[in-house]
């Protein structure tokens, strides 16, 4: 069956998901970037050791150049490798796409045309958000190896009250912001309870680029193989 080439652009477009831009990310360097000395950052290290899936809400704000994008993903996670993203609300509504490591995703668009699936390279623009994040960007082996894998320096304080609870903020200065999609400060804040992230905020100077924040949480549990089918 032949595909327009428009209608594969469109669709991909839409199955970006959102914080970095690479598949089976490098391991994180132990205690790189002064991890070791920023306890939010260890705490968060040690819950994630302890989680082999999940599931989340997020809700993302981004800003390229121009253009703004506005969408609500649910994702599903399972260690060491496994990703899905539905586009709940947003530009592609009703898209999905499944990640089983390495270099490619498989997905669909929503609507009537969500019965023509197709495998593209996880890096491939039709298949990012518009700053270019891949399927495994909120993934936290992927968060974990990208902010100690990028040389900065990473520095910890307290962070806002949010939904009427306490939170630590851990803030990343990339060495090299080209290699961080051009953030000149990178910020996760995680819960005091579950120290697990709740938002992040992405700065290419005093601008917010990236704004994410994570929600409905549930940890380990025990999705079946079949949650990330295509």
């Amino acid at each position: 069956m032949n595909v327009c080439p428009l209608t594969t652009l469109a669709m991909f477009a839409a199955l970006g998901a959102p914080l970095a831009a690479a598949a089976d990310a490098p391991p994180a360097t132990n205690g790189g970037n002064g991890a070791n000395a920023v306890p939010a950052w260890v705490a968060f290290k040690k819950a994630n050791d302890a989680i082999k899936d999940y599931t989340e809400t997020l809700t993302s704000h981004e800003v390229s150049g121009t253009k703004t994008e506005d969408r609500v993903y649910h994702f599903a996670f399972a260690k060491p490798t496994l990703a899905r993203s539905s586009i709940v609300s947003g530009p592609g509504r009703g898209g999905e796409a499944v990640w089983h490591g390495g270099d490619t995703i498989r997905g669909h668009q929503g609507g009537f045309l969500s019965g023509i699936k197709l495998t593209l390279s996880i890096h491939d623009g039709r298949a990012t958000d518009i700053r270019g994040k891949t399927i495994d960007t909120a993934f936290y082996p992927t968060m974990i190896a990208t902010m100690e894998g990028n040389g900065g320096k990473m520095t910890g304080e307290p962070g806002p009250v949010i939904d009427g609870a306490p939170t630590d903020e851990v803030v990343l200065t990339p060495a090299d912001p080209s290699a961080d999609r051009g953030l000149t400060k990178d910020v996760l804040i995680f819960s005091q309870t579950t120290h697990l992230p709740v938002k992040h905020l992405g700065y290419e100077g005093t601008q917010i680029v990236e704004d994410d924040t994570f929600t409905d949480i549930k940890v380990n549990p025990d999705l079946p193989e079949s949650t990330f089918d295509m």
